[in-house]
């Protein structure tokens, strides 16, 4: 295992109580010595974790109106699906943070969930819940298949910087659209954000999002509506199995999940310097998803776009405390999930513009430093992580992914890694010979 920020703990560092040796698994690394969570955060990772919480509300969850309405789901069942969610990811991700001191992030399979908005019309839901369970069975079965961890751990830290500046890059998309249908609003949360980002770097996104708040209610874009304070209570859903849901769900689930969120997410984590090794993880998203099937959700994965939010500098200025912020995602998730109601009507009052411009501005560092590291011609110290002058992987990854093409139900993210992953092989054959 190898963490970007491990070069605080050179030889002579590592003489000194400031480091320590660490073994996971079969790897034996120096790292900084451990603190207490409390000593770690800083209200700047406090922050992080609440807006990665807030663009991830405002965004993918509310993605479960579309699945309960075509799946003729109850109002509890879809809250259920919802606190199953939030809060078993932000347990699990509290705990990876804790366990890697590094800033995991864990969250829903957002393609997934997309796919049942088809497949799920004409199933009984206790069909599509033996499903989940079955999936998260074959999630954790994945983490234990070494060259599958090892093929995941070899791809090249420039092409996952690529590959996470074409996820990210959407979201500056529509910061700018957003910019052409409000511009006021969000040419205040603009101005606000470079402003902030000359005079005060760590609250850049906090004046964005109070800037957006109050420009929102003065010029009238926001929707107040009642909202109801009301805890959230799972409904447990015994399982049934047949074929055709292990065929038509099961089977699907675990391909999307694992090519639509665990391939970018540990892409991003590299790319942002983090690379935790991917079999624990893999386990502990199969042990979760499967409890969150008992509560109606299905698979919980490893944090992709977002993760960006609480692995970047602005999360902390100390890379090895940025943990910090993903624990606190963790916990505003649970608080999240515990009143899921309550807080999804509470995203509805902001405008979508607000949101955009908001998710697209937090984002921008790390699509920025993402696109820098894909593109930079240099060495690694590991021989294998800069881009080569004249390389054409990165461009052909950022092409590909973001041209949303899908094939067999896979997403553009795997077909672009997988293609930067062959244009980089056969420059490698070229440079050989």
């Amino acid at each position: 295992m190898r963490v970007s920020f491990s070069v605080k703990c050179s030889r002579q560092a590592a003489k000194s109580s400031d480091c320590e040796r660490r073994t996971l698994g079969n790897m034996t690394t120096l790292s900084p010595a451990r603190r207490s969570f409390w000593q770690d955060t800083h209200p700047s990772a406090v922050l992080a974790g609440l807006i990665a919480v807030v663009i991830g509300w405002a965004g993918p969850n509310v993605l479960i109106y579309s699945v309960q309405q075509a799946g003729h789901l109850s109002d509890a069942a879809a809250m259920s699906w919802l606190w199953g969610h939030a809060v078993i990811t932000g347990i699990v991700g509290i705990y990876l943070s804790l366990r890697t001191r590094m800033p995991i992030l864990s969250t829903w399979s957002t393609p997934g969930i997309a796919l049942l908005v088809t497949a799920l019309p004409g199933m009984p839901f206790a069909e599509a819940v033996g499903a989940f369970l079955v999936s998260a069975a074959l999630v954790f079965l994945l983490g234990t298949f070494a060259p599958l961890t090892r093929a995941v751990q070899a791809i090249p830290t420039h092409l996952a910087a690529a590959l996470n500046a074409a996820i990210l890059l959407p979201f500056a998309f529509k910061a700018v659209q957003a910019f052409g249908t409000q511009p006021l609003l969000v040419g205040l949360m603009v101005v606000t954000y470079f402003l902030g980002r000359q005079f005060a770097p760590r609250w850049a996104v906090a004046l964005v999002l109070l800037v957006g708040v109050a420009a929102s209610a003065l010029l009238g874009a926001w929707h107040p509506a009642p909202v109801p304070l009301a805890p959230t209570v799972p409904q447990v859903v015994a399982p049934a199995f047949s074929v055709r849901a292990m065929l038509n769900l099961a089977l699907p689930l675990t391909l999307l999940a694992f090519t639509g969120q665990f391939v970018p997410g540990f892409g991003v984590l590299k790319a942002n310097g983090y690379e935790p090794a991917p079999g624990p993880i893999l386990r502990a998203c199969g042990v979760a998803s499967a409890a969150a099937a008992l509560v109606g959700c299905h698979n919980l994965t490893l944090g992709a776009l977002l993760a960006n939010i609480v692995s970047g500098p602005e999360a902390h200025p100390d890379a090895a405390r940025r943990y910090t912020a993903a624990i606190w995602a963790g916990i505003f998730n649970i608080l999240f999930g515990l009143f899921a109601g309550t807080f999804l009507h509470l995203m509805g009052i902001l405008p979508a513009e607000a949101l955009a411009a908001l998710a697209g501005l937090a984002l921008l560092a790390a699509t920025g430093g993402s696109l820098q590291a894909a593109f930079t011609p240099g060495q690694s110290a590991s021989g294998r992580g800069a881009a080569q002058p004249g390389s054409l992987a990165a461009a052909v990854i950022i092409a590909v992914t973001l041209s949303g093409v899908s094939f067999f139900g896979i997403g553009a993210a795997f077909w672009g890694i997988l293609a930067g992953l062959a244009v980089h092989g056969l420059e490698g054959v070229r440079r050989a010979g």
